[in-house]
């Protein structure tokens, strides 16, 4: 689950690291689970505040992982957002903008044990 998890959070766009970098301009939030089959993130109302969403850099360290979004929807209890990647638009002449709506970038760091260089 791991391993799937990764492949998708990288075609999605985002990238996942060891640990993130300590780094002022990184907005860093805990998820408290990530879904393999699609690489998203649930950020719930607990965990975000609106200045999220103006963030270009947004750093987030998943506590945990389900396997599908079946499983990920019965774990939610109050209003949020799941995200997938770093934000991109593109118009009818196929010009593509990153952070259009969302970030630019999105980096992901798993919450040990998931996480380990092998796996």
């Amino acid at each position: 689950m791991i391993e799937k998890f990764k492949e998708m959070v990288v075609r999605n766009g985002g990238q996942v690291v060891e640990q993130l970098p300590e780094d002022p301009s990184l907005y860093r939030i805990i998820s408290p689970f990530g879904v393999a089959e699609n690489g998203a993130v649930w950020i719930g109302e607990k965990e975000y505040k609106p200045d999220l969403f103006l963030a270009e850099r947004v750093g987030v360290v998943v506590e945990s992982l389900v396997a599908s979004m079946e499983e990920g929807l019965a774990r939610i209890d109050s209003p949020g957002l799941f995200m997938a990647g770093p934000s991109k638009t593109a118009d009818v002449e196929s010009f593509l903008v990153f952070g259009a709506h969302g970030p630019m970038e999105l980096l992901v760091e798993l919450k040990l044990p998931f996480f380990t260089p092998e796996s």
